[in-house]
C-alpha cells in the first residue's frame, strides 16, 4: 500500500527468450519519469507476499506462471482494487510438442504447443496466448472500446508478433490489428480468417483491473540459445515513439487511484 502517499509498484520481469534487460531498463525509466513512487524488481511471483504492500504491479514474462499461495495473492491483489498490466508473453505458457524442427536455422525439440494448463491465471488476466506469426510490422488501430488510455490515439505501425489470443470472461478491446499468416513453429496455425484482433485489452476482477498489451516482443542477439548461437537484435516496439507513449499512458492509468 501507498506509505507516506508514496505508491508501491512491483515490477516483475522474467522468463526466457526475450529481451528482458531491454525490456526491464525502459520500464524502470518510464516509472523514474513519477518521482514519487517506490518500485520494487523481481525476476518472478514469488511466494506472493509483496503483493500485500503492493498498489500496482507490472508484469513482463514468458512461462512465469504463478500457482498456490502466490494465485491467491494476485487474486487478492485485484480483488482489494489493485491495477494489473500484463505485457505480451504475460499471456503465454508454451511447451515443446516432439519430434524436433528446424525452423529457420532455430532448433527446436519440438512445435511449440499452448495447452491450457493454468486456467485460473489466465481467467485473472482475462486473455490466454494461443499463437503467433512470424515477426512483421502491421497497425494498431483503436478497438471498438473506449477508455481514457487510448483517448486521442491515432493508429500506429509496431513491428512485432502477431499475437493469437483468446478471450476469456468480460473485457473491453481498446486497441484491435489485422493480419492473416502461417505461424511458424506453431502447433497452432494457419491464421487465415481476416478477424481483428485484440492488442489491448482490459478486464476487471472484483475491485480491480487487468490490462493485457499484447506488443512488446523484443529479443538480444543471444536471448534464443540454446536453439541458435545468435541472431539479429530485435528491438520490436521499444524503439517506437507511440509504442512508448502507449506504455506511458498505461503507467498513468496504474498509479491513477493510488491514495495519497
Amino acid at each position: 500500500m501507498a506509505i507516506f502517499g508514496r505508491p508501491q509498484v512491483e515490477l516483475i520481469v522474467g522468463g526466457e527468450n526475450h529481451d528482458m534487460n531491454r525490456v526491464r531498463v525502459s520500464l524502470l525509466e518510464l516509472l523514474g519519469e513519477h518521482e514519487l513512487l517506490r518500485v520494487r524488481c523481481a525476476p518472478d511471483f514469488g511466494d506472493g507476499s509483496s503483493l500485500d504492500d503492493t498498489d500496482f504491479l507490472i508484469t513482463y514474462t514468458n512461462n512465469i506462471i504463478p500457482s498456490g499461495t502466490p494465485l491467491v495473492a494476485l487474486e487478492r491483489f485485484l480483488d482489494r482494487g489493485g491495477r494489473w498490466l500484463a505485457i505480451h508473453g504475460a499471456s503465454a505458457l508454451t511447451r515443446f510438442k516432439p519430434p524436433a524442427v528446424d525452423i529457420g536455422g532455430i532448433k527446436l525439440p519440438g512445435l511449440t504447443d499452448t495447452p491450457d494448463l493454468a486456467p485460473d491465471y489466465m481467467r485473472l488476466l482475462g486473455v490466454r496466448f494461443v499463437s503467433h506469426l512470424a515477426q512483421q510490422p502491421y497497425m494498431v488501430t483503436p478497438g471498438p472500446d473506449r477508455h481514457p488510455v487510448t483517448e486521442g490515439i491515432a493508429p500506429f505501425e509496431v513491428v512485432d508478433e502477431p499475437y493469437i489470443l483468446e478471450l476469456l470472461g468480460d473485457n473491453e478491446v481498446l486497441l484491435e490489428a489485422r493480419y492473416t499468416g502461417d505461424a511458424p513453429g506453431y502447433v497452432k496455425g494457419p491464421w487465415l480468417s481476416d478477424d481483428p484482433r485484440p492488442q489491448l485489452v482490459l478486464h476487471r476482477q472484483g475491485a480491480g483491473e487487468a490490462m493485457y498489451l499484447a506488443p512488446g516482443h523484443a529479443c538480444g542477439r543471444f536471448d534464443l540459445r540454446p536453439f541458435i548461437e545468435d541472431i539479429p537484435v530485435q528491438p520490436g516496439p521499444w524503439v517506437s515513439d507511440a509504442y512508448v507513449d502507449l506504455v506511458r499512458r498505461l503507467i498513468a492509468w496504474g498509479i491513477e487511484k493510488v491514495p495519497a
